[in-house]
């Protein structure tokens, strides 16, 4: 059953920006989705922003804003019509698809498209092969924003190739996809996954389980109380104030944490790992090809710690003591503890120090940093 409820159109002529001659059209569409829907809906557009929020009824809400910018308004009235916007709300889930048929959209422009003629760029998007090109002369201006209102515990997923994707107060399951643009979400609860080629991940105030994965963007997450799972190929990782547990992948990136409680462990290629204001961390786990290891706070909680790395220093301090046996091996590296009441002792190239009881365990291997430990 299809449920689209309302078809509205509003045409603006627009001069700012726009290329000689040409004019801009905007055309504005809506759908509501059936309450059953919220177990699964799945979004795909190509260019234009999205903005989610929280609905206030059982049903979903979905708006369009088609901005075309061509040679003249009859044509940019003509390519509005053709956009081809198919629904699906049959069944537990329900589908929007926003196609751009290539018979009418053979090239569009855009920013990220190919600038001279010696080089072509093209995307794939719902079966169609459309040209992008940077010169505005050359093929119109598409952009279709989408504003999707979801009730509490629904399950959506967006992909939105070109464009900002960002989430106001979302609760329930969200996954967004995005190629280039900055993808956020602000004060929500629930699963939430958000993928990235290489634009920026945002989240704040989120309360739940947060997976973000970027290729070379980078990740910014504060004051959540959630698990929190990042990943990037180059770019960098930032976490500030929240509890919940933090595990943060980067190939080249820094990881750079600030006040957080819960257990941590960073893995990067060769950018440094830097933890300050930490509390109730009960394991620590970090491992740097090249880069140097900081972590500062309350480790007194710790019970099973592990930090390699190939090349960089590593630096600990807390105000309290763990209850741990720690084994201290660097390659030419010194180690320097200060650890009132330990037990410190030399054995196997290898320096061995006993914290309280040492009922936890924990080891540190450098390759050629020194070893600075201050649990005082």
């Amino acid at each position: 059953m299809n449920t689209i409820f309302r078809v509205t159109a509003t045409l603006a002529l627009l001069a700012a920006s726009l290329p000689a001659g040409a004019e801009s059209v905007t055309v504005t569409r809506a759908w509501q989705f059936k309450p059953e829907s919220s177990a699964g809906i799945t979004v795909r557009n190509l260019i234009g922003d999205v903005r989610i929020e929280r609905g206030t009824d059982p049903r979903t809400y979905i708006s369009a804003k088609v901005t075309i910018d061509a040679d003249s308004e009859g044509e940019a009235n003509r390519l509005a019509g053709l956009i081809d916007f198919r629904t699906s709300d049959v069944g537990p889930g329900s589908r929007l698809d926003v196609r751009l048929p290539r018979a009418h959209f053979p090239k569009i422009y855009s920013e990220r498209g190919a600038s001279g003629w010696w080089t072509v760029s093209y995307v794939e998007h719902l079966g169609e092969r459309i040209q992008l090109v940077r010169d505005k002369d050359a093929a119109p201006a598409v952009t279709v924003d989408l504003l999707i209102r979801a009730p509490a515990g629904a399950n959506l997923d967006v992909i939105n190739s070109f464009g900002d994707s960002s989430a106001q107060g979302y609760s329930g399951k969200l996954r967004l996809d995005g190629g280039s643009g900055l993808l956020s979400s602000t004060g929500g609860e629930g699963e939430l996954e958000l993928d990235n080629g290489s634009g920026e991940v945002v989240v704040s105030g989120h309360r739940g389980r947060v997976t973000a994965d970027t290729g070379s963007g980078s990740v910014k997450i504060t004051d959540c109380e959630c698990e929190i799972v990042a990943d990037t190929g180059s770019g960098s990782v930032d976490i500030a104030k929240g509890k919940g547990s933090v595990s943060a992948d980067t190939g080249s990136g820094r990881v750079e944490v600030e006040g957080f409680a819960g257990p941590f462990a960073a893995d990067t290629g060769s950018g440094s790992v830097v933890a300050r204001g930490l509390s109730d961390v009960r394991s620590l786990f970090v491992d740097t090809g090249s880069g140097g290891v900081k972590v500062e706070g309350d480790l007194s909680a710790l019970a099973n710690m592990k930090i390699d790395t190939g090349s960089g220093s590593v630096s600990l301090r807390s105000p309290a003591q763990p209850s741990l046996e720690l084994r201290i091996d660097t390659g030419s590296g010194g180690v320097n503890v200060e650890a009132p009441g330990a037990s410190i002792r030399e054995s196997d190239d290898a320096t061995i120090v006993r914290m309280k009881d040492a009922a936890g365990r924990g080891a540190i291997d450098t390759g050629s940093g020194s070893v600075d430990i201050d649990f005082r």
